[in-house]
């Protein structure tokens, strides 16, 4: 059987490389398309990362039309920095919105019958409820947020005027690395909570964590963490879903692990998995972060028929491997 090609945009960035990695080793014939703008262009790579500038229209098409039939898009494309975007809201939207739109147009030119989106839970903005269902209200907080959500929503008109399939694929906190592929999370500036953990451990300097007078049971935020293993393995299972399921045209699903883990509980993982005792300081919280979000997960369950298992101690370990072996 012919390998089935698909399109990773953002496949040079960290969840766009680990889950083309992934396609690469389950089959498929990834080919990722991306600017460099917030990753760096690989030196070697087991799948082609061609340069392409997704907010350029006529970039897009080109790429698309040197290639054959194409199975589906994985859309991992797109600004993400939540601080940023409050600073730079005009960068989030023009690049956020345009990629997107031009993706979808062309995957519609070109009969591309699945798109996998890479959405996030800064849709929901501050919950009414714990955990989060994918009904809950849509009020995003940030720039960010409202951008990912006019990507749902550009994609959604898309699949209803065209013959397109959407599955948005709201993550949670994804961590963690594929070290024995050297592929992990390289941010500049990084605003993740894990990899400034191991970073500060590491380096013996004082973690900054935000807020300990939050109503948690550490006075800590409360955050859902899936490790990127586990985050790749749903984006094949969603394209597997899409090809099974022909009354599915256009859905939403949470991609967490449905358990809460608090700020202070992570750092306790950290000095565990690394046998570091970390220096800690307090900084006020950060405007429009939530006291929780963790997923409800149970959609995810039943259309994957799959649940999440890598721990917290693992995404962590994995991290410091993938740094390491940077290091050497």
């Amino acid at each position: 059987m012919d390998k089935k090609t698909v399109i990773v945009t953002g496949g040079a960035g960290y969840i766009g490389s680990c889950t083309a990695h992934l396609l690469k080793q389950e089959g498929f014939n990834p080919i990722a398309f991306d600017n460099f703008s917030t990753s760096r262009k690989p030196t070697h790579s087991i799948f082609p990362v061609w340069e392409v500038d997704l907010t350029d229209r006529k970039q897009v098409e080109n790429a698309c039309s040197k290639l054959p039939k194409v199975h589906a898009v994985f859309h991992f494309a797109a600004k993400a920095l939540v601080p940023e975007s409050t600073e730079k809201p005009w960068d989030y939207f023009f690049n956020n919105l345009n990629a997107t739109l031009n993706m979808a147009d062309c995957a519609a030119q070109f009969s591309i019958p699945y798109f996998i989106h890479s959405s996030t839970c800064a849709v929901y903005g501050i919950p009414d409820n714990i955990p989060i269902e994918e009904s809950s209200p849509l009020r995003p907080e940030t720039p960010y947020g409202q951008s990912k959500l006019a990507s749902e929503n550009i994609l959604e008109q898309y699949s209803k005027w065209k013959q397109l399939r959407v599955l948005n694929l709201r993550y949670f906190n994804p961590a963690g690395a594929f070290p024995e592929l050297g592929l992990g999370e390289l941010h500049e500036p990084e605003t993740h909570l894990i990899p400034n953990l191991v970073k500060s451990f590491s380096q013996k300097t004082a973690f900054q964590a935000f807020g300990n007078d939050y109503p948690t049971s550490d006075g800590t935020c409360v955050r859902d963490f899936i490790h990127i293993k586990d985050l790749a393995r749903a984006h094949i299972l969603a394209l597997a879903y899409l090809e099974n399921s022909s009354k599915t045209k256009f859905d939403s699903v949470n991609i967490g692990k449905g358990t809460g883990v608090s700020v202070g509980e992570a750092i306790k993982a950290a000095e565990q998995v690394l046998g570091i005792q970390g220096q800690i300081k307090f900084q006020p919280r950060r405007a429009g972060d939530p006291a929780e979000l963790v997923a409800d997960t149970k959609k995810m369950t039943e259309l994957f028929k799959w649940t999440p298992e890598l721990s917290l101690n693992l995404m962590i370990e994995d991290h410091w491997k993938f740094i390491q072996g940077r290091i050497k």
